[in-house]
């Protein structure tokens, strides 16, 4: 697995559930449909305050044969209408 510092831009979508169905977990769909779930931190858990807004998130990327995940340090929301 590789671990990079990187800034990704895309929305926040749920990701995991429990079996009531509230949300537990995130993800972020980048603008080329690339899916990168969001580690189970502090920052990451404040993301779910923000499900289905676009943000831009600073961290340490994970990327394995399959699945990316990103351990967020920190992130900010891109304003209406603004360019990502």
């Amino acid at each position: 697995m590789a671990h990079q510092l990187t800034s990704i831009t895309g929305i926040v979508i749920p990701a995991s559930w429990d079996t009531s169905g509230a949300i537990l977990g995130s993800a972020i769909v980048t603008f080329d449909e690339d899916i990168v779930t969001v580690a189970d931190t502090r920052a990451g858990r404040l993301l779910l305050q923000h499900l289905r807004k676009t943000v831009t998130v600073r961290g340490k990327l994970t990327t394995g044969t399959v699945s990316k995940t990103i351990q967020v340090l920190d992130f900010h929301l891109s304003n209406p209408g603004e360019a990502a």
